[in-house]
């Protein structure tokens, strides 16, 4: 079972808005160039205000939260890649222990968007690739979890050889080129459910003992 957390909110300050005094201000605290600092609503919500799908924007604790979720249970034991609203294909190894604390965690992605990998010594441990989504899935297509989708049993996901899509955005929908290219919609509960919910179950669901 390979999992690709779809769409997810982590991206750095966009030029459009690095100018803004509030935006400024924070990245002199930290001691950074506004460039080089994550989006966060919680300390840009007024500089957020006009950007385009700004509900969708700002939230990298639910990319924190889902790769907890996943790379620290060890019955997990597929593949797991982070496509961003920017476009971007980020390869995560198997071997990435993802750090607890907030802070790290930010400062981490800081570096792999800035970057493109961290380490960067050593082999990465998360890589932006070069692929786009849609050559990711090309050749075994790619299914959505969405509470909207066909109710199914959590358990007939499980051998399932397309690539298996969970938002990772706090509002709104799936774009519209993200389901172009997906060959169906599913969801797994009659409730809406958080991204790391949605991980659980269907991790919990495919366990082998």
């Amino acid at each position: 079972m390979d999992i690709i957390l779809l769409e997810s909110s982590l991206e750095l300050v966009p030029p459009e808005i690095r100018d803004h005094p509030s935006v400024v201000k924070n990245a002199e605290r930290q001691g950074k160039d506004p460039s080089h600092v994550l989006l966060d609503v919680s300390l840009h919500y007024h500089a957020m205000r006009n950007l385009p799908h700004k509900e969708k924007r700002g939230r990298p604790d639910i990319v924190h939260t889902a790769l907890l979720v996943t790379l620290t249970d060890p019955d997990f034991r597929g593949n797991l890649y982070i496509h961003t609203l920017d476009s971007k294909v980020i390869r995560v190894s198997r071997e990435m222990r993802p750090p607890k604390n907030y802070s790290r965690f930010v400062g981490l992605m800081e570096q792999l968007l800035v970057y493109g990998k961290v380490p960067l010594k050593d082999e990465p441990l998360m890589e932006i690739t070069s692929l786009s989504l849609s050559d990711l899935v090309r050749d075994r297509g790619l299914i959505l979890l969405d509470e909207r989708g066909t109710r199914v049993a959590r358990t007939a996901l499980c051998d399932r050889n397309e690539f298996i899509g969970i938002g990772a955005f706090p509002h709104g929908d799936f774009s519209i080129e993200t389901k172009t290219l997906s060959k169906g919609s599913f969801s797994i509960s009659q409730n809406v459910l958080e991204t790391q919910n949605v991980l659980c179950r269907l991790i919990s669901a495919c366990i082998h003992d």
